[in-house]
């Protein structure tokens, strides 16, 4: 097979639109991140998993996270309290498991798997894809290539120890 069959049903301007649905998503990054009027948010961006069946694997979903105008006491840097624990909660960390940093918690979050609804919202004139709700994984275990290793072929004559 060569380079591509051109296929105009599947063309694309622009950046990646997913339709409408729920997809299983691995947490690619989670990083504090800043708008060009200063507001600061959270940008998870999300890679569609090629592990499971469903269309549009290796795509990207950007999830945004906004920090609160005015955050109470409670809100961990100032993020709403109720978003980080639902997201804790399905990224399945344990009962009762502290953070001592915001920068620890995303750190944490990075790699898991997360089961997303995508729905779409106009906003100045542009169609966008907002992560409407956030479930738990059905399938919780990621295959090892989905997390970048790639297997290889070797038999036990091969192995430097046996």
């Amino acid at each position: 097979m060569g380079f591509i069959k051109v296929d105009h049903n599947q063309a694309q301007q622009g950046r990646f639109l997913p339709p409408e649905g729920i997809y299983e998503c691995v947490i690619a990054s989670a990083v504090l991140n800043t708008t060009n009027g200063g507001t600061e948010y959270l940008k998870i961006k999300l890679t569609i998993r090629g592990d499971v069946p469903q269309a549009f694997p290796g795509e990207t979903i950007e999830w945004p996270v906004w920090r609160k105008k005015e955050p109470t006491q409670n809100d961990p840097d100032g993020f709403p309290l109720g978003t980080i624990q639902h997201i804790s909660r399905v990224v399945k960390f344990e009962n009762g498991q502290s953070f001592d940093t915001f920068d620890d918690w995303t750190k944490a979050i990075t790699g898991k798997p997360i089961r997303v609804e995508v729905k779409h919202r106009e906003y100045n004139g542009n169609t966008n894809a907002r992560v409407a709700y956030v479930y738990e994984t059905e399938y919780p275990t990621i295959a090892l290539e989905e997390k970048g290793f790639v297997p290889v072929a070797v038999s036990d004559e091969e192995l430097p120890f046996n």
